[in-house]
C-alpha cells in the first residue's frame, strides 16, 4: 500500500492551513516503485511527455501507478485527507517532473491551472538544498484558467526579493514525505530545483480533466507501469 498511516487524520490541518507536509508517510514499497519509475524514465523506457515539456526548466513523463490496488488506495486516502468526493475524484495531471541542471534557482511563484484544486508532490530524487516554497498568506483567489498563472511585479512589487520575504514558507521536504496544497489557490514554486525529480498528481472532484489523464474515469482502464 502507498501510505504508512491513514491520511484522514490530517484533514483538519489541511483545511485550516491550505497546505500540509506529511513526514515519512510513503511506504518503503511505494517509494521503491517510484524510484523504479524514475530509473525507467532515465533509461528511455518511458517516453517523454514532449508536448508539455517546459523548455529550460524540466522534462515531464506521464506517471502510471504500479497497479490498480495502489491507485484505488491512493484515491481513498487522498479523498479522506482533502475532503474531495471519492466517487467523482478526478486526476487532472499525473507527471514525473525532472528538473534540468540549468533550471533557475528562484523562478516566479505560480498558481496551478483551475483543474488542480489540490496538488500533491511525491519527491523521488532531491537535489541539494531544494524545497517547495508556498505563500499561504498571499492572495488565495483560485485560478480558474486552463493554464498556470505566474506572479508578476504588478501582483507583488519587489518580486525579486519574494523568497526572502516573511510570506515565503519553504517546506524542506525529504524522500518519503508527501506535500499537499491548494494548487490553484496558493502561490508556490520549487526553488533550487536542479537535478530534482518529483511526481506531481493534481486532483479535483468536479470532473475537470483537461489533459485526459484521469485514470478513474469509467471508460479508462488502469495501465500498470
Amino acid at each position: 500500500m502507498p501510505f504508512k498511516r491513514n491520511l484522514g487524520t490530517y484533514r483538519e490541518q489541511l483545511e485550516r492551513d491550505g497546505y500540509i507536509l506529511l513526514k515519512d508517510v510513503l511506504s518503503e514499497n511505494f517509494m521503491a516503485d517510484l524510484k523504479t519509475y524514475l530509473d525507467r524514465s532515465r533509461t528511455g523506457q518511458v517516453e517523454e511527455y514532449g508536448k508539455w515539456r517546459i523548455g529550460g526548466k524540466k522534462h515531464q513523463f506521464l506517471y502510471d501507478f504500479p497497479d490498480e490496488a495502489i491507485a484505488e488506495r491512493f484515491r481513498t486516502e487522498v479523498a479522506a485527507l482533502t475532503g474531495l468526493n471519492r466517487e467523482t475524484f478526478t486526476i487532472s495531471e499525473r507527471h514525473l517532473k525532472q528538473y534540468e541542471n540549468d533550471a533557475p534557482d528562484y523562478p516566479a511563484p505560480h498558481k496551478d491551472r483551475g483543474a488542480s484544486k489540490f496538488s500533491i508532490g511525491l519527491p523521488v530524487y532531491l537535489g541539494p538544498e531544494t524545497s517547495v516554497c508556498v505563500f499561504p498568506t498571499l492572495d488565495r483567489t483560485p485560478n480558474e484558467a486552463e493554464r498556470a498563472v505566474f506572479m508578476t511585479e504588478q501582483d507583488h512589487p519587489g518580486l525579486e526579493g519574494i523568497y526572502a520575504s516573511p510570506e515565503a514558507l519553504p517546506l524542506h521536504e525529504e524522500l518519503g514525505d508527501m506535500i499537499v496544497f491548494l494548487g490553484s489557490a496558493i502561490y508556490h514554486e520549487r526553488i533550487r530545483a536542479r537535478g530534482t525529480s518529483v511526481i506531481y498528481i493534481k486532483v479535483n472532484d468536479e470532473g475537470f480533466d483537461p489533459l485526459g489523464e484521469n485514470i478513474y474515469a469509467p471508460a479508462k482502464a488502469m495501465v500498470a507501469a
